[in-house]
């Protein structure tokens, strides 16, 4: 089920028929404005417009043009519908300026009529639902596939290089999936340590290791019946494939440190920015877990590959900049918007976001101009010396204090694994503790930690504990918990530690 939003549906006719057929068309989620003239349209336009239906026959010829571009300046991402006559030349050179997304040509046949705009309304929804903004053929062909595949339950292999938006189609096939009505969670596989990784995904029973002193349900069980996304899936190491293709293959979870599995019903949704059937062809990545997560196959298109998006991109991220710092850029200047048409985008959407974000930002007139734009390009580009792209910032959707705890948190599960692997190596049979060396290692007392401790105060308890076995040394505990000095003086002043 896509987005419970309602969706506002703009229709510029005075033709009875077409009338009584969008009425058809009205549902608990579509809100419709009919209106007899184009220049009326402009009046009913608000922030919820998403798809525009004109009659050629409402106005003079041409005049749709004009209207769908005014409209497009204050909602970028709206679809538009034109019924008209047979196709001309002329007609042709129109609908493409204008960006038109559907031609109906006339006479009204009221079953295609009404099948063909229900779809567009399904795929104004799910790009709506998800954020999605283009409507290059590229984009669309991805749409469209994710509109057939949402509503099946086969598992999803996205893949495209980073900043595409694959976050942004997995998403939209939860979105329009049976399962909308459940959770769906996400993880990063590539941006944490294989010990974090595996109680993230199957979660941890109380005392599992040190720091764990409750149980954490993970983020498979928290997803029963709905969807799990895994990004950048190819990053896992061997040892986590395999105890992801048994979880997927059974159903069943076992937390860490836990004796009894737990039964989940998830959805999988991967994404990769590799080449997993190379990876897999050549051994760094499992076959029988690729196999089992390719259901069906989509891959994203790199932004360079769809440029026609650019021009409706900028104004949508522009619109975004404004809201977030409390500017009033108008727009563009054409000469700005071709160089970013031009420019390589290495790394995509997101990179044109930043870059957007950044130029409205800077810009002190009322639209963004070339000369800036050219500035901004040039210090995106790599040094000369450099073989790498330049590094982006990525937002991360976390306040600073929930990204501080979870590196406290990732940094106590690492050192668990560190001691571990330690204690391991050391009682096999031929290793270091070999020969009645070493017989026995007793983990230094620490005081029990009450279960029912907040987080804070779990926070709070873990900054003082890593204080004490540094001996009070700040820069060592400060390196223990992987966190700046700055940020633990500032916690040990908030906890009142000092």
């Amino acid at each position: 089920m896509l987005s419970d939003k309602v969706m506002h549906f703009i229709v510029v006719t005075g033709d009875a028929t077409l009338r009584s057929c969008v009425d058809a068309l009205a549902n608990a989620r579509l809100h419709v404005d009919i209106v007899a003239a184009p220049g009326l349209a402009l009046a009913a336009v608000t922030d919820a417009t998403r798809v525009m239906l004109l009659d050629e026959a409402s106005g003079p010829p041409g005049e749709y043009v004009a209207i769908i571009r005014r409209i497009r300046r204050e909602v970028p991402g709206m679809e538009a519908i034109v019924l008209g006559g047979p196709k001309s030349e002329d007609v042709l050179r129109n609908e493409h300026a204008a960006g038109v997304d559907l031609y109906i040509e006339r006479p009204i046949d009221p079953g295609g009529f009404d099948a063909r705009v229900r779809h567009r309304l399904d795929l104004a929804r799910l790009k709506w639902s998800a954020g999605i903004v283009g409507r290059s053929a590229a984009l669309e062909e991805i749409v469209e596939s994710t509109l057939q595949v949402a509503p099946t339950e086969v598992p999803i292999l996205i893949e495209g290089e980073s900043g595409t938006g694959k976050d942004l189609i997995a998403r939209a096939i939860h979105f329009a999936s049976r399962r909308s009505g459940k959770a769906i969670e996400s993880i990063n596989c590539g941006s944490l340590a294989e010990g974090v990784l595996e109680s993230e995904l199957f979660g941890h029973e109380k005392g599992a290791f040190t720091g764990a002193i409750a149980r954490r349900a993970g983020l498979f069980e928290r997803a029963d019946g709905g969807t799990v996304f895994l990004d950048e899936v190819g990053e896992m190491s061997q040892a986590m494939q395999v105890r992801l293709l048994r979880v997927l293959e059974s159903g069943d979870v076992l937390r860490v440190g836990g004796t009894r599995a737990l039964h989940v019903d998830v959805r999988l949704i991967a994404a990769t920015n590799r080449d997993l059937g190379d990876a897999a062809a050549s051994g760094q990545f499992r076959k029988d877990l690729y196999y089992r997560i390719k259901g069906v196959n989509l891959r994203i298109p790199p932004l360079r590959d769809r440029r026609d998006d650019i021009p409706i991109l900028v104004p949508y991220f522009i619109r975004a900049a404004n809201r977030r710092h409390s500017k009033s850029i108008r727009g563009i200047d054409a000469p700005a918007l071709r160089r970013l048409q031009a420019y390589s985008w290495p790394g995509n959407v997101r990179e044109l976001r930043n870059v957007v974000d950044t130029l409205v930002v800077l810009s002190t007139e009322s639209r963004i101009r070339a000369d800036l734009v050219d500035a901004q390009l040039r210090s995106n580009e790599p040094p000369a010396h450099s073989p790498c792209a330049p590094m982006l910032p990525v937002a991360l959707n976390r306040s600073r204090e929930e990204a501080e705890r979870e590196m406290i948190y990732a940094s106590i599960l690492s050192l668990h694994r560190d001691v571990a692997e330690i204690l391991e190596l050391l009682r096999r049979p031929d290793g270091p503790g070999a020969g009645g060396v070493f017989r026995e290692v007793r983990a230094e007392p620490v005081d029990p930690v009450p279960a029912d401790l907040s987080l804070k105060q779990l926070e709070r308890a873990t900054v003082q504990e890593a204080l004490r076995r540094a001996g009070g040394n700040r820069r060592a505990a400060a390196d223990t918990l992987g966190i700046s000095e700055r940020t633990l003086y500032r916690k040990i002043k908030d906890f009142g530690l000092v």
